[in-house]
């Protein structure tokens, strides 16, 4: 009767609580808190739970759903906490809660009460290896890179990274067949768990046959020359996944797959099946956009695939737009010139171009050998030939005969070029560095008039801060310097600062040395700075808040950091696939007034 008695209070008890859970039921959740959280973080908990606390911003953030409790999805975000402790070694936790509602019920914080209890260490760790010496050799040099250490707090993650990492470090060095095993022995009394790791090789294999299926106009030769394996070369998962990178990266396939053949062994020997699929040898893309600075813009690209066979590529792009209403180029590229990643680029091009003091028009050719050193990092060597004639008539300028002879003229240099991306995104970066640096010299053949060399160089920052948060930051700098005896530098080659990819808060090119008649000279020195925080929003779209400063200078190595230009201002993104949509406005700071410049066009300023 007494037993009877328990188990209708133990009922009683139960339904109250139920009954107390659900009657918060569609509440605002105000705060979740924790007790006894000494060894993971809120944050990494709150993860674990499908229950949300309103924002700080929530009332700002209007249009978003407002968070609402619910019991069940409350019971199941405890079981989940509770798993997620027993993973990461705490066997024994125990996960209470209490929920304080205000006096309306309408708003509700939750209080989590952790009690951990001992955790579990990693105790031994052993290893038993079915093979040769040589077995034991790999076996070795993978368990100085396991991520388990004894007397650390056992967590199943760790265990099962490890247990990948034996396996992988086999398939790397020939056996594809390898088995690992892991089995666990809990201590209680010690509160230890044991694990002992059981791996059996297989037999060492070799690639087989390779087999290519898949092309029907680009040379078999030719995409056998970027395939990394060779038959009878000892199993490796690492040269089949570069294969598949280095065939992709040809920019000829929509696809491609690289497949190890393990149900077809033959004589420990794997063969191998690359199957691709080709790009469409004529492609045209057109575009049309608006920008606050070039109106609007469209553009057209004729793109030949495979031209001439051996993966020659051929392209003819046109644009136009406000400040470039004619450029024209041709691109022929041909590939692995006399050694891989080696590519030869003959590029003939027009342009006319229009600024505040000039107007110029360009044509030339270009002839570059470009060297791929790694997938984040390229050089190149380049000469350029060609005729700039240049129209001043827009300027205030009075000039003498003597000049005006200068304002068409032929020009030929030399460019070294280096640049280097290790950041994590095209479009949108969240960490990394990206570096370019070029060394012009131009004055050699073709009788060119102007003789001086221009260095440039720009690195860009990228850093997560928290939650999305995104550091960026910019410096470039650029000098001209006249050389035999010359006096000037072309005034189509000099800097001009300000607009959307410089100074915001400045008109595009508004910052240049002037002359007496208030016309823009460009200057032969720069410098140009920017720090960005970008930070979400909602959905799509995202903000930064950013400051820009920098100037340019007459003469050449003339850096005056008491005549630094400053700005300060706010953006919006909107993200597409394409790149972000980018709202800027702008005001330079410490004029004495207030005034703003508006920017609309695509991609981030850096």
């Amino acid at each position: 009767m007494v037993h009877i008695r328990r188990i209708f209070l133990h009922i009683l008890i139960l339904t109250g609580l139920l009954l107390n859970a659900s009657a918060q039921d569609n509440a605002i959740v105000n705060k979740i808190r924790f007790t006894g959280i000494d060894t993971l973080q809120k944050e990494i908990l709150l993860t674990q739970m499908n229950t949300k606390a309103r924002p700080f911003t929530g009332k700002l953030t209007f249009w978003k759903k407002t968070t609402r409790f619910s019991s069940f999805t409350f019971d199941e975000d405890l079981l989940q906490l509770k798993k997620y402790y027993q993973k990461n070694g705490f066997l024994d936790v125990s996960i209470t809660s209490d929920l304080l509602p205000d006096k309306r019920n309408k708003k509700l914080d939750i209080l989590i009460h952790i009690r951990k209890g001992t955790p579990i260490s990693i105790g031994e760790i052993n290893y038993s290896l079915t093979g040769t010496e040589a077995n034991m050799q790999i076996l070795e040099s993978v368990k100085m890179i396991l991520p388990l250490k004894t007397g650390n707090l056992f967590q199943d993650e760790k265990i099962i990274t490890s247990e990948n990492l034996i396996r992988e470090k086999f398939n790397h060095e020939g056996f594809p067949f390898v088995k690992v095993k892991k089995s666990i022995y809990l201590n209680e009394k010690l509160h230890a768990a044991n694990i002992n790791f059981s791996v059996n090789p297989g037999n060492k294999s070799y690639f087989g046959e390779i087999n290519l299926e898949g092309n029907s106009v680009i040379n078999k030769a030719y995409i056998l020359k970027h395939v990394e394996l060779s038959k009878g070369e000892v199993f490796s998962q690492v040269k089949i996944e570069k294969t598949q990178e280095e065939l992709f990266n040809m920019n000829l396939f929509r696809y491609v797959t690289i497949r190890a053949m393990l149900d077809s062994v033959n004589h420990d020997s794997v063969p191998i099946s690359i199957h691709i699929k080709e790009l469409p040898r004529w492609s045209v893309k057109i575009g049309v956009g608006y920008g606050t600075e070039d109106k609007i813009r469209t553009s057209i690209l004729f793109k030949r695939l495979n031209f001439l066979g051996g993966g020659r590529t051929l392209s003819i792009k046109a644009q136009h737009s406000y400040f470039t209403p004619l450029s024209i180029e041709s691109k022929f590229i041909q590939p692995d010139v006399w050694s891989k990643n080696l590519d030869f680029i003959l590029n003939p091009f027009f342009s006319r171009e229009r600024e505040d003091s000039y107007e110029v028009d360009r044509l030339g050719t270009s002839v570059t050998f470009q060297k791929e050193l790694t997938k984040k990092s390229a050089t190149y060597i380049s000469y350029t030939f060609g005729k700039d004639k240049v129209d001043i008539s827009k300027s205030n300028d009075s000039i003498s005969i003597e000049d005006a002879g200068k304002l068409n003229h032929n020009k030929s240099g030399v460019t070294l070029g280096y640049n280097l991306n290790t950041t994590n995104d095209i479009f949108s970066p969240e960490k990394g560095w990206k570096y370019e640096g070029t060394a012009t010299y131009m004055g050699i053949g073709f009788n060119s008039q102007f003789h001086y060399y221009k260095i440039m160089t720009e690195i860009d920052y990228f850093h997560s801060l928290w939650k999305n948060v995104v550091f960026a930051g910019k410096i470039k700098t650029g000098i001209i310097e006249p050389t035999q005896g010359d006096s000037q530098s072309p005034i189509e080659d000099r800097f001009l600062m300000g607009g959307a990819l410089s100074l915001r808060g400045w008109g595009r090119n508004q910052i240049s040395p002037k002359n007496e008649a208030g016309s823009k000279l460009g200057g032969n020195s720069m410098m140009e700075a920017s720090a960005e925080i970008r930070f979400p929003l909602y959905g799509i779209f995202s903000g930064t808040a950013f400051t820009d400063f920098g100037n340019s200078w007459l003469n050449s190595w003339e850096f005056k950091l008491n005549q630094l230009n400053y700005d300060a201002g706010l953006g919006l993104r909107v993200k597409t696939p394409v790149g972000p949509i980018r709202l800027d406005v702008a005001s330079p700071l410490f004029e004495g007034k207030f005034r703003t410049q508006f920017f609309i066009t695509i991609g981030h300023a850096f």
